[in-house]
């Protein structure tokens, strides 16, 4: 099982198929630079590390950096909000003579949060080809942010699919899922140095299955509820 692997001993919330994708496209590419937005435990930076030439690690726990200093020999922290931590570490890779070669962005899970991030990473413009991959692009609200985010503006994104890696559903509780919840996935953009030729069009693979299951989960009470709540109050003298 690739849970029990030597070389990767530190637990990672992700499932199997998530890890081998990750494992895969990392170790194939061998990027000279990446960042992890969102490193909590260690499991996939302990990836990152092992195959990219430098990684920055950005998450606002500093407990996160203390507990896992020494481990990773080609990575340095970033404590603090992904949104001031970004730009300070595009505007540092940008300063150097290294190229950007990949993005994992599993931090912030609202809407908002994965919108600020994405269009955060943006602004930057690449000396060569970027994979942008994104966790729990099966949750509502994180595909929301993606979908949000203004992916079309950048003149640098070429591709962009939702469901690059299927997530799941849980019937029941499980760690801090709860039960009829949406999570995992992996949705993918790739980035290019040079513009891209026409409008960006984002494909979802599985967008059916999506609608589907969210029809029959918890998630689309709480969406109902909200919508209520945002009537209400806009109608409010």
């Amino acid at each position: 099982m690739i849970e029990h692997l030597p070389e990767f001993p530190l637990p990672w919330e992700m499932s199997a198929a998530e890890r081998f994708a990750l494992i895969g496209l990392v170790s194939r590419l061998r990027p000279e630079v990446a960042i992890e937005i969102g490193t909590y435990f260690g499991g996939s930076l302990q990836v990152l590390d092992a195959y990219c030439g430098r990684v920055h690690a950005i998450d606002r726990n500093p407990d996160v950096a203390r507990q896992l200093a020494g481990r990773f020999p080609r990575t340095r922290f970033h404590v603090g909000g992904s949104r001031e931590q970004i730009p300070e570490v595009l505007a540092e890779i940008e300063a150097a003579p290294e190229s950007l070669g990949f993005v994992l962005v599993d931090g912030d899970h609202s809407a908002s949060g994965v919108q600020a991030d994405i269009e955060a990473l943006l602004c930057h413009r690449p000396r060569g080809p970027v994979l942008v991959l994104l966790h729990d692009s099966f949750n509502p609200d994180c595909r929301a942010g993606i979908r949000r985010a203004g992916w079309g503006r950048s003149e640098f994104v070429h591709s962009l699919e939702l469901d690059f890696v299927v997530g799941g559903y849980h019937s029941t509780a499980q760690g801090g899922a709860f039960a009829g919840s949406m999570w995992g996935g992996f949705a993918l953009a790739m980035l290019r140095p040079e513009p891209r030729s026409g409008e960006l069009v984002i494909t979802a693979a599985q967008e059916a299955m999506h609608g589907f299951v969210f029809r029959r989960s918890t998630h689309r009470v709480w969406h109902k509820v909200v919508r209520r709540l945002r009537r209400l109050t806009s109608t409010r003298p």
